[in-house]
């Protein structure tokens, strides 16, 4: 699941919010909220605000929240 999740953030460089992936990948939001924390803590991903981006130099400079 984490794969999946992470290709799907990938594919969004203008960030995505729970409720998108929600609908999108058809995956409780308690179930995605877990594997997004996982994403967060392994540095695979970056979350600005409420959306998530993919973890790259770009977001450097940006108000990181884990």
């Amino acid at each position: 699941m984490e794969e999946i999740v992470q290709r799907f953030i990938n594919s969004q460089p203008n960030g995505v919010k729970i409720t998108e992936m929600e609908e999108t990948l058809r995956q409780s939001r308690l179930r995605l909220g877990y594997v997004t924390r996982k994403l967060l803590n392994e540095g695979k991903v970056v979350k600005v605000e409420n959306k998530y981006y993919p973890n790259t130099s770009e977001m450097e400079g940006m108000e990181v929240k884990k």
